[in-house]
């Protein structure tokens, strides 16, 4: 069993990884600053969103990757792993549309 612990804790360290990355590359080539000025947003707000949602994304990617170990590891169970990952996630969603309401009012 303590095998299949560590290639689950591997596994979930390689996803984080390739996340992580994922995130960095939509901030390399703008990828959020590009869909919001397609979108009607000027550019100074399309770039301080995307900066404020980047950072969140990478937050989001630390907290989902503890949230997941502690299941590997035996400290939450399927039921309470489920409820932590629905509640980070309304969290998640309440945080940018935070950081998107307070860019909206900055430019307006």
């Amino acid at each position: 069993m303590n095998i299949l612990h560590r290639i689950a804790q591997l596994v979930l360290d390689i996803n984080k990884i390739q996340a992580e990355a994922v995130v960095k590359v939509y901030g390399r080539f703008g990828l959020y600053r590009r869909l919001y000025i397609v979108c009607g947003f000027p550019e100074g707000t399309a770039k301080g969103l995307e900066e404020r949602l980047l950072a969140l994304g990478h937050e989001g990617v630390a907290e989902q990757h503890e949230i997941l170990c502690r299941f590997v590891r035996g400290d939450i169970g399927g039921v309470q792993l489920i409820e932590e990952l629905a509640q980070w996630f309304s969290g998640y969603m309440e945080n940018c549309q935070a950081a998107a309401m307070t860019e909206l009012q900055a430019a307006a």
